[in-house]
């Protein structure tokens, strides 16, 4: 059986979220970027009468994360490889970690910044003469670092994913082909890891707000198989703490969540199988923005996602 291209009814703007995000400027097709000094200890270096080429610098800092500032836009971009064509820079910021997202721990070596400064020079010499100027001093980075780990030594262990779960009635379950109708009636695309995903289109790009899976083996939807696939259950969730705005992108699951309960019977239940309340959900998130603000943080951004 050939699954249809579209649902059997257009109910999308049930899952329409309003998104505040900030939006993203371009110049000549050139992406404004400020180097980020949440996460990093930024070292600029300036460039006394030259500039240089993403190439260039590429071959200087390999392996380094550098920002560089347009010489003839007078923006910071992230320099590299870029189809919009070759920058050319009067002065470079130089990304030193401070923590490690991996192991989450201080990753911060005064002494071996301090050498890497100093050898800088050197590094350019050929080009000209440049001047070292760190953005701040080490106490200062230090200080960071440590506000990071306090941040993931409160948040890190927490469970941030927020998932509904709908099960079908005693003795009943899900046809495969009444789901693909479901979903694609909420506007919501098949496609990675095999499950449904709800996106955001907007000014700062294209975002995933919440997926659908199953508790059903083998926990995804095979598109070959699915129009004869049985299942017990669906499951919508999303990672609050990296989503933007996660009370009102959660409304809208539970909205899709409950569409989907009215089309295909069934209960929505929690992840203590009790019956789901949606100002339970909404209260949980609420604490978890309360933690955030505490260190001056808001979900989805840029130092969340880099710590979540």
């Amino acid at each position: 059986m050939n699954l249809p291209e579209h649902g059997s009814e257009d109910v999308s703007s049930i899952l329409a979220v309003e998104l505040v995000q900030k939006p993203v400027k371009t110049i000549k097709g050139i992406h404004q970027v400020e180097p980020d000094a949440n996460i990093y200890w930024l070292i600029d270096v300036e460039f006394s009468g030259f500039t240089l080429s993403d190439e260039d610098i590429l071959q200087l800092l390999k392996g380094y994360i550098v920002y560089g500032h347009v010489h003839d836009l007078q923006i910071w971009t992230s320099v590299g490889r870029r189809p919009a064509g070759e920058c050319h820079y009067d002065k470079i910021c130089i990304c030193m970690d401070i923590f490690d997202n991996v192991e989450m721990q201080i990753r911060l070596e005064e002494a071996k910044v301090t050498d890497f400064m100093n050898t800088l020079p050197a590094r350019f010499e050929e080009k000209g003469t440049v001047r070292v100027l760190p953005r701040e001093d080490a106490a200062h980075a230090r200080a960071k670092a440590e506000k990071l780990q306090a941040f993931v030594d409160q948040e890190g262990e927490r469970e941030h994913t927020v998932m509904l779960r709908l099960v079908a009635d005693q003795g009943q379950s899900y046809r495969g082909v009444d789901i693909w109708d479901v979903m694609l009636s909420l506007g919501m695309e098949w496609g990675d890891m095999d499950i449904f995903h709800a996106h955001h289109h907007g000014p700062g790009g294209y975002d995933e707000l919440f997926s659908v899976h199953t508790g059903t083996d083998p926990g995804f939807f095979w598109l070959s198989t699915l129009a004869e696939d049985r299942f017990a259950d669906l499951i919508f969730s999303m990672d609050a703490v990296r989503t933007v705005q996660p009370q009102a992108v959660f409304e809208a699951m539970w909205k899709g969540a409950e569409y989907a309960r009215a089309r295909l019977g069934g209960t929505l239940v929690n992840e203590q199988e009790l019956p789901a309340v949606q100002e339970d959900y909404l209260r949980q998130i609420q604490e978890m923005e309360d933690r955030l603000s505490e260190f001056g943080c808001r979900a989805g951004e840029d130092v969340v996602m880099f710590l979540f």
